[in-house]
């Protein structure tokens, strides 16, 4: 995710930083209208820039005068009981008259019944939801069609303050000979990213499978050098995928309530405006607004078919008291239309598709003179087939990448704005903002922005081939190896496109041990996702905190390294996996290994137990094995970076792993053994009382062996508050040969807060956990551990065990959000207080804290 990353740390820098000056232009559009038919004038029809927020009204004799900062290419003009006319303008031209002749609407509507004193938009409301089934996307078996993206980025909302950064000055200097590009409002505009991408979309029903096939991209930005990245990331319908049929609208990881979902009436309030002409279709306009300006909810305009009920067009925005963070304004316009079942062959209509799509979003940093982002992607949609499936094999490759993905053939161009994309492809305004973009890319300082936005972000340092990092593991410091240094690269696929290569060197000053790590891989095929390879380590670990035992928790992994270096050991591993996906959505990993235990702490157990006290002692653990593990991530979506696949989530649905080991003497283990494990994550989404996240792990062993070799839980006796650990336990407190562990972790988002006065214009979010464990040791692997006192007289560390009748429970409640990055949480032990086998003093309770970066 290296390109990607490096793109939102530029944006990121210069949202910090500052941006630059320009001049500014004003088009002024003036005109009359009046009755097709007797030619009289029409008072106060609506007039407005299509595709754009201005608007004006004409006056009592039909006139209008428009003034704007930025022109589209045509203007709509609407009144009650006419027709919707759009004619062209000249977006160049500073001044210019347009007249509009309206006919009359004269279509009838179908009766609408109002119950005594109800709003009369329920029931349009409720007609909507009661016809989903007919019209909803989701009711197609199956359906594709051409698709044109175009999205544009730019930095907005610059301060008197910031212009004196020396980063914005030379940026001024390097851009002064260039004419302002201003949006809709009039704020100057410093463009980093423009694209266009055209893409064939194809899905299908039972089973549910997506395939995009990008064919051209065309990409211009700062901090990009991977069209084929940046066209899956940015093409198609990976951002403007929303369904307001459902009844939550995904966008920036937070829930919003959809305006005509099944909890309308919890969220809304509803005016039924008046009827209008949306295309071919006679349309009641209804809208609305949050009840609580806090919650996340829209406000907005939707039209709503008056034969078939469905949802023809929808225009809506986000509240500036939203409960969300980092974001000025977000407005998303989306227009549907008709389909007819291209299997019937009989002209039959089916479901509605959406045929236009308009986001846009301004984002800023923390401070009301902090720096913003715009960005407005773009998307039509055309040639749709519908409920003409392919075989199930056709979407395994969810993503198709044509090998001429980057391309500036302008005859393909021109031929896909005359029949895909029309006036929403590239105006002569985008290819100014091509220009600026190529001229600012030449800019050593805006170089150099590229260069550590690159590192802040991604950890790595890009040198050709090589990627140089991260840097989180650069330095600690902890009582075992004192000042810990380590280097390390990976190489990318300017390296090889199938050969993978990472490796790191680490050095301790007060042990004055170097350690060491490589991994070789070889990429067979990335349709199947099969790679292959060995890696081996010599390092330096902590009981209970390895990356496996973690879930992949990367940065509670480099922070382990600091301070009190409790339950150390040496650890020597060699491995050899392969891995393949041979069906979408499960993946499927063989391992053989080996690897040692030396501690570093006070530890023995006994070789033969059943002599109790009399038994030979030993520290050091030989284990060899082999494993196999199968990954379910059902609907899980992902983009290619090179030889690296990048999930995007699974959207909701669970993420399941199973793991079968087998320890073999015969390999050079000192133990025969076998352990099975299971891990399950989902995020659930409660309707009004916020979304849940929960992990669910468990593990089993029916052998004998030492407690290293066994499940050690983990503990975060630190004051920094981790998830998915258990917060008030000690490190390596207990250990179990079998167990089930569950955390749920809850976030009410605004549901309470919002609704107390006093505090709801601070944006806090209310959150609570649960963290439970059931586990056991048999007294067989009780036995193993010993406690006799070791020769000089230090007592032995004892892992204790749980009463397999009695879970292991903490609870905990909090404010997440202060000051958009603070979350401060109260952590409760409720049992388990009497101090643990190596009498530890405990407290039940504590006070801990995080930060983090959420929308």
């Amino acid at each position: 995710m290296n390109r990607l990353l490096r793109l939102f740390a530029f944006f990121f820098i210069f949202i910090i930083l500052g941006s630059s000056t320009y001049a500014q232009t004003t088009y002024t559009v003036t005109g009359l209208v009046t009755d097709a038919n007797t030619g009289d004038p029409i008072p106060f029809a609506s007039v407005s820039l299509v595709g754009k927020k201005n608007g004006t009204m004409a006056d009592e004799l039909g006139r209008y005068s428009l003034t704007v900062k930025l022109l589209s290419d045509s203007l709509a003009v609407s009144s009650m009981g006419y027709k919707t006319l759009r004619l062209a303008i000249d977006p160049e031209r500073i001044t210019q008259a347009v007249d509009f002749k309206l006919k009359s609407g004269g279509m009838a509507l179908q009766e609408v019944t109002v119950r005594a004193g109800e709003n009369p938009a329920w029931r349009v409301l409720r007609q909507l939801r009661k016809n989903r089934n007919l019209n909803d996307r989701k009711r197609l078996a199956a359906y594709e069609y051409d698709s044109y993206v175009k999205t544009d980025i730019a930095l907005s909302h610059v301060s008197d303050r910031m212009r004196k950064n020396p980063l914005i000055k030379s940026i001024n200097r390097a851009m002064s000979k260039y004419d302002s590009i201003v949006d809709d409002e009039g704020h100057k505009l410093l463009p980093l990213l423009a694209s266009e991408s055209v893409s064939r979309y194809y899905f299908r029903d039972s089973p549910d499978r997506k395939r995009e096939d990008i064919r051209k991209t065309r990409i211009r930005g700062v901090a990009v050098d991977d069209a084929g990245l940046s066209s899956q990331l940015l093409g198609g319908t990976n951002l403007v995928s929303q369904n307001f049929y459902d009844n939550y609208i995904p966008i920036l990881g937070k829930d919003f309530a959809s305006p005509v979902g099944d909890n309308w009436k919890s969220w809304y309030e509803f005016f039924l405006a008046d009827t209008t002409q949306i295309g071919d279709h006679v349309c009641y306009e209804i809208q609305f607004e949050p009840k609580r300006k806090e919650d996340l909810a829209f406000i907005g305009k939707a039209w709503i078919d008056t034969t078939s009920f469905a949802l023809c067009q929808i225009e809506t925005r986000i509240g500036s008291g939203a409960n969300l963070n980092y974001v000025r304004s977000l407005t998303i316009e989306q227009e549907l239309e008709s389909t007819i079942d291209s299997s019937s062959g009989k002209g039959v209509t089916a479901g509605w598709l959406p045929i236009s799509i308009r986001l846009s979003a301004n984002l800023t940093g923390v401070g009301k003179q902090s720096l913003g982002m715009r960005a407005q992607v773009t998307l039509r949609n055309d040639n749709i087939i519908v409920n003409r499936p392919h075989p199930p094999g056709f979407y395994e490759q969810a993503v198709e990448l044509s090998d001429t993905v980057a391309t500036e053939n302008e005859a393909f161009w021109h031929s896909i704005q005359r029949n895909l994309a029309g006036s929403d492809s590239l105006s002569k305004e985008d290819l100014k903002t091509r220009e600026v973009i190529a001229k600012l890319r030449s800019v050593p300082a805006v170089k150099k922005a590229e260069a550590v936005g690159q590192i802040l972000v991604t950890g790595f340092y890009k040198a050709g081939g090589f990627d140089l990092g991260p840097y989180p593991y650069l330095f600690a410091v902890n009582s075992v190896e004192g000042l810990r240094t380590r280097i390390g690269f990976r190489t990318n696929d300017d390296f090889s496109r199938n050969w993978i290569l990472q490796g790191y060197l680490a050095y301790g000053t007060l042990d004055g041990q170097f350690k060491y790590g490589g991994e070789l891989s070889y990429l067979f095929s990335r349709q199947h996702w099969t790679v292959a390879g060995v890696r081996i380590a010599n390092d330096l670990e902590r009981l209970g905190l390895t990356p496996e035992l973690i879930g992949g928790n990367r940065i509670f992994y480099a922070l382990s390294r600091f301070g009190r270096y409790r339950g150390a050991y040496q650890s020597y591993q060699k491995e050899a996996y392969v891995k393949a996906e041979p069906i979408k959505g499960v993946l499927l990993t063989a391992t053989l290994g080996s690897r040692t235990f030396d501690p570093l702490f006070p530890f023995r157990y006994r070789l033969e137990p059943e002599l109790g006290d009399q038994s030979t002692l030993a520290s050091y653990i030989n284990d060899a094995y082999w494993s196999f593990e199968a990954r379910l991530a059902r609907k899980e979506k992902y983009v290619m970076e090179g030889n690296n696949r990048i999930t995007l989530g699974t959207k909701r649905a669970p993420v399941l792993t199973i793991r079968y080991t087998q320890g073999m003497k015969s390999l050079g283990s000192d133990f025969n053994y076998r352990r099975i494990t299971l891990r399950a994550q989902q995020s659930l989404r409660i309707g009004t009382l916020g979304r849940m996240t929960y992990l669910l792990s468990a593990g089993y062993t029916p052998d004998i062996m030492p407690a290293p070799m066994l499940f050690p839980h983990i503990g975060n006796p630190t004051p920094l508050l981790t998830v998915n650990t258990f917060n008030r336990m000690q490190f390596y407190e207990f250990v179990s040969d079998r167990f089930v562990a569950v955390h749920v972790q809850h976030k009410f988002e605004g549901l309470l807060f919002n609704r107390l006065p006093l505090i709801r214009k601070l944006n806090w979010r209310l959150i609570a956990n649960v963290d439970a464990l059931w586990g056991s040791l048999s007294d067989e692997n009780q036995e193993v551990a010993s406690r006799r006192m070791l020769p000089s007289g230090t007592r032995p560390i004892y892992f204790g065990a749980l009463d397999k009748n009695k879970p292991y429970v903490e609870v905990g409640y909090g404010i997440d959000n202060i000051f958009k990055l603070i979350r401060i949480q109260a952590i409760h032990r409720l049992n388990y207080l009497d101090g643990g086998p190596n009498n530890i003093p405990l407290n039940s309770f504590a006070l801990k804290a995080s930060a983090s970066i959420n929308f």
